[in-house]
């Protein structure tokens, strides 16, 4: 057993050092993460996260594409390792492999005659929980980017769509690793969770306006609309990643609450509520969920 002391670091936190063989041995140095654990005995402290298999048996048997899409991805996002799945008819079968491949790290890996067995792979995403979190806005931002430059393109707007399976991969796999304890602390663990979920209703968002106005003559004059809702989902990416606003830049903008305390325009806001058309309500809808995101992830955590 080693005893050392703890060291003030900051007002309110402290640090110990950590052994040198033990840094040495797991070849760590500045910057890598360590996992801090805790239970009923103490800390645990490990150079990767310890984690036991979780196993699990289905059945999809009645089950068509969207069933099992769906009961697939709400087993990956609560990060079971290994399933078991029972189907009856080829076609079920089938509707298995394809949703697999939009599991990031999933894979059949053995497939009998009524069952297959799936497995979770190594990856390399599964290093960086921060990355990742930022790689899921940088994806909806070049979304609308693109997207206001393919309006006039009826062949690819109709396509556009399929750009939403992309955005959906790398929420599942953030959410993934939130279950499997990537993200220590509960506050977070919570607020990230929400958040993940919103920015996966925002793609939807994006997808369901493609859809609605593909067929529209002069899809083109919504550009304007569809920056506007880029700029505010710009505006959170560098609050939040950059440091470089708070709040009250997003209530400036759109500010839904209390419109008799209102004494400037807010530009955003007033925009849109003169908006009409075909798509517009999708847009919008990004910009609300925006500020939704603002006030969970600009909120800092309060120290009690």
């Amino acid at each position: 057993m080693q005893i050392r002391k703890l060291i003030a670091h900051g007002p309110s936190s402290l640090t110990v050092a950590l052994p040198y063989k033990w840094v040495k041995k797991h070849k760590l140095g500045k910057g890598d993460v360590i996992h801090i654990d805790e239970d009923e005995t103490g800390l645990h402290v490990t150079a990767q996260p310890v984690e036991r298999a979780r196993l699990i048996t289905v059945t999809v048997s009645g089950y068509d594409w969207p069933g099992t899409v769906s009961l697939l991805t709400t087993i990956y996002r609560r990060g079971y390792d290994e399933i078991r799945i029972r189907y009856t008819t080829s076609s079920e079968c089938q509707n298995i492999s394809s949703s697999v491949r939009l599991l990031l790290g999933f894979a059949v890996i053995e497939n009998k005659k009524g069952s297959c067995l799936i497995k979770s792979l190594p990856t390399q995403m599964e290093q960086d929980f921060s990355t990742l979190f930022r790689r899921v806005f940088l994806i909806l931002l070049q979304e609308l980017e693109d997207l206001s430059e393919v309006l006039s393109d009826e062949d690819a707007l109709k396509n556009f769509y399929h750009r939403d399976a992309d955005l959906n991969a790398i929420v599942n796999l953030a959410l993934r690793m939130i279950s499997k304890g990537y993200v220590q602390d509960h506050f977070d663990e919570l607020h990230f969770f929400h958040a993940l979920l919103i920015l996966e209703e925002c793609g939807d968002d994006i997808t369901r306006f493609t859809i609605e106005v593909c067929e529209q003559k002069d899809a083109s004059k919504l550009k304007e609309s569809v920056v506007h809702s880029s700029k505010m989902l710009r505006l959170l990416y560098d609050s939040y990643f950059q440091k470089k606003g708070n709040i009250m830049e997003f209530y400036k903008k759109y500010y839904l609450y209390w419109p008799d305390a209102k004494k400037v325009k807010a530009p955003i806001y007033e925009y849109f509520s003169e908006q009409k058309g075909k798509g517009i309500f999708y847009l919008r809808s990004i910009v609300e969920k925006t500020i939704q995101l603002a006030e969970i992830l600009l909120l800092e955590k309060i120290d009690e």
